[in-house]
């Protein structure tokens, strides 16, 4: 099924799908599918280190403790980095 949709894009965004779709052989609708989707995806798999400790406190995620040292080691890194460029 197929929904008929207006948008304002402003003119770099215009270009880029343009371009896109040229390069990827497909409508300008075809990359705003393919973007969207990818970028579903993405949000559905990606957990911040954060999370993934939160999850794995409250059982939802089974690890072992490996993968716990690693992901708060990333944690770790993310917070000196973040720290770090601050004022």
């Amino acid at each position: 099924m197929s929904h008929r949709t207006t948008f304002s894009l402003d003119d770099d965004t215009v270009e880029a799908l343009r371009r896109l779709a040229r390069q990827w052989n497909t409508s300008q609708a075809g990359v705003i599918r393919r973007a969207v989707r990818a970028a579903a995806e993405q949000s559905e798999i990606r957990m911040t280190p954060q999370q993934a400790i939160a999850s794995f406190r409250a059982g939802a995620v089974p690890m072992d403790a490996g993968q716990l040292q690693i992901i708060v080691a990333q944690a770790r890194e993310a917070r000196i980095e973040a720290d770090e460029g601050r004022p």
